[in-house]
């Protein structure tokens, strides 16, 4: 009995070795396909990072190729920050509103003429007699147009932009005319042609430059332009606007220009550069009289301009010189003088 229980428990111990064996066989095969396939997966992962990194270093060389073959451009171009003004065109501007004190008023638009008048002009030293001076004028070929002329002086006010007048330039900021309307100039046009010459002169000056316009006969007429107020801007509309007023100027009276000078030496500032126009004798005013008028230690530029026949041209030379300015001869025949 005892044989026969020890014989039938032997074989069910060798079923349970069996069995332990195979677990374990089972347990190593599974943990050598799990560590095959963390394998292949950190061989994926790297294969992958290493495709990535290729790209990006194949894109920044590209990248850097096409700076260097721009020479840096871009790079200092990204840095830049671009302003843009608006602007407005002339007519605009010219149609603005204007105060009643033209004096106080900005430099807005510029309307310069491209014209310009040339006259051959003979420069005469500061110490010339007045006998050279008579000469010079008598050997020039004197014309409405403003030909035949003789300049003295340099004729140029401060700093600034310029201007002509019958032939006579100069510059500075500050303009002041003086014009004859006698009744003598209604002869042979001269009063149309000395308008005329006015309006070209005063459209000539800078935008910035500062102009004030005076007609004189027995004495200094405040009423044209009567939109003058004090020194005017170079302003297109305003300079449209008051040579429209010189339309209604009829030439009547004598010839006294003194009270025109006195109005013109009583502006605040001083005018740079003074244009005197006459055709007539102007006596008893003198280049005397004016020099006790301008302010001491003032330096003021007077261009003289005798117009027609009669007009005395010694006593223009006179002023001319005294005041570092140019004198011109314009003829209303154009013949010689």
């Amino acid at each position: 009995m005892d044989y026969k229980e020890e014989a039938l428990q032997t074989p069910s111990r060798t079923n349970s070795s069996a069995v332990g064996t195979n677990s374990a066989r089972s347990i190593s095969e599974y943990r050598q396909q799990e560590r095959s396939r963390w394998k292949k997966r950190a061989f994926s992962f790297i294969f992958a990072g290493i495709l990535i990194s290729i790209l990006v270093h194949f894109n920044i060389a590209v990248i850097l190729q096409l700076l260097m073959r721009s020479g840096g451009d871009a790079t200092s171009a990204g840095a830049l920050t671009t302003i843009e003004f608006a602007m407005q065109d002339s007519s605009t501007l010219s149609d603005m509103p204007e105060g009643q004190e033209l004096q106080q008023q900005e430099s807005i638009s510029t309307e310069a003429s491209s014209e310009a008048l040339t006259a051959t002009q003979a420069t005469l030293a500061a110490d010339a007699t007045t006998t050279a001076l008579e000469a010079n004028s008598a050997g020039m070929t004197p014309s409405l147009g403003g030909g035949g002329s003789s300049g003295m002086g340099g004729g140029m006010g401060g700093s600034g932009g310029g201007t002509t007048f019958f032939g006579i330039s100069s510059s500075g900021t500050r303009f002041c005319y003086i014009v004859d309307v006698s009744g003598s100039m209604s002869a042979q046009n001269r009063l149309g042609s000395a308008l005329a010459e006015l309006t070209r002169s005063l459209k000539q000056l800078p935008d910035f430059a500062r102009f004030y316009v005076l007609f004189y006969s027995s004495s200094v007429r405040l009423d044209i332009p009567s939109m003058q107020k004090g020194w005017n801007t170079a302003r297109a509309s305003t300079i449209r606007r008051m040579t429209n007023e010189f339309e209604s100027i009829h030439p009547q009276g004598g010839t006294n220009p003194g009270p025109a000078f006195q109005r013109a030496l009583s502006l605040k500032p001083l005018p740079e550069v003074i244009f005197f126009l006459t055709d007539g004798v102007i006596s008893p005013f003198s280049a005397e009289e004016l020099r006790q008028m301008i302010p001491d230690g003032s330096r003021v530029i007077v261009n003289t301009i005798a117009f027609g026949d009669s007009a005395n041209q010694d006593a223009m030379i006179e002023i001319a010189k005294e005041n570092r300015g140019q004198y011109k001869f314009v003829a209303s025949d154009g013949g010689k003088r």
